[in-house]
């Protein structure tokens, strides 16, 4: 099979890699498309070998962690055939950047009958992400007030809609040319990061999530409600953070979502098909063309997920 083969910090388009056999509990996935994800730098630069080889995910294909697929061989609920979209285990398991994958079924669900494979890889990753943000790591509800910094990107286009669901009030921070996109999702408020300073916004948040990974505990402090939570979404970068929650009512969350979760995909699903949640695709490119997905990963400006076309006939 072919897949974008990582080796020296480096990536070539391989076509003879070994179609995987699934273990216990998998179903082995002809995957039709895939999203790229910065994480995906980080596992080229070699940022996680160590963890990937002391945990058993040091493969040939190294990048790739959302998808959509046909089932080849079912297993658990899943049959020939099925229809799934999912999020594999970010140490451990075979990334999607290849045209066949492993993965167990607890990390997998049936796609929205109402999405093509395009949009179905890339919805898992993001409003998997969101929906832990704010219904495990925090409680957003009705009348919550919330700044999500980095809103128009994969991440942030499923926590700006799964917000307005919930009930909350949302502060949006996304680059030039977003507004309108981002109160369409349901923002209440948008703001372009170029030219607003976060301490001059008048409003006390309970719930800071920050999807750009450029802000710190500390100068989010002012724009806290007492016992406001900052769910930064990197927790690592911000150790300095957890020592100060000692002395603080206002306090730094750890978000870190390492896998799929078959029930909450299924909840997302629902969501879609009910046309609650709307699926945000900026570009999708051939996997012969998958340089230029990343160049564009790295661009300004994006409004949801890039995607790569891993199947010939997707």
């Amino acid at each position: 099979m072919k897949g974008i083969v990582t080796n020296n910090k480096t990536t070539s388009l391989n076509a003879n890699i070994d179609i995987p056999t699934p273990k216990e509990n998998e179903v082995l996935v002809k995957v039709q498309c895939a999203s790229v994800n910065p994480t995906d730098i980080d596992f080229i630069n070699g940022k996680y070998d160590l963890y990937l080889k002391l945990l058993g995910g040091f493969h040939d294909v190294r990048t790739g962690l959302e998808f959509s697929g046909i089932v080849e061989k079912g297993a658990g609920n899943f049959k020939e055939g099925d229809r799934v979209f999912g999020y594999v285990d970010l140490m451990k398991g075979m990334k999607t950047h290849q045209e066949y994958i492993c993965i167990n079924t607890d990390y997998i669900a049936l796609m929205p009958e109402n999405l093509n494979f395009e949009q179905a890889a890339a919805l898992p990753l993001g409003a998997l992400t969101a929906l832990t943000a704010f219904t495990d790591v925090s409680d957003v509800q009705q009348g919550t007030k919330l700044l999500i910094n980095g809103a128009s990107g994969g991440l942030g286009v499923y926590a700006v809609q799964l917000a307005k669901i919930l009930g909350a009030h949302t502060t949006a921070i996304a680059g030039p040319g977003q507004k309108d996109f981002l109160l369409q999702l349901g923002a209440n408020e948008v703001y372009n990061y170029k030219e607003t300073n976060i301490n001059e916004l008048q409003t006390k948040f309970d719930v800071f999530l920050d999807l750009s990974n450029k802000r710190q505990f500390k100068e989010v402090k002012p724009v806290l409600a007492d016992n406001g939570q900052f769910i930064p979404l990197e927790p690592d970068k911000q150790i300095l953070g957890f020592v100060t929650n000692l002395f603080s009512s206002k306090k730094m969350k750890y978000l870190m979502v390492s896998k799929g979760d078959h029930q909450k995909l299924t909840q997302i699903a629902k969501l879609v098909e009910q046309s609650e949640l709307q699926v945000s695709v900026d570009s999708v490119y051939d996997l012969s063309d998958y340089e230029e997905a990343f160049k564009r990963l790295s661009n300004q400006g994006k409004q949801g997920r890039v995607v790569i076309k891993v199947a010939q006939d997707s």
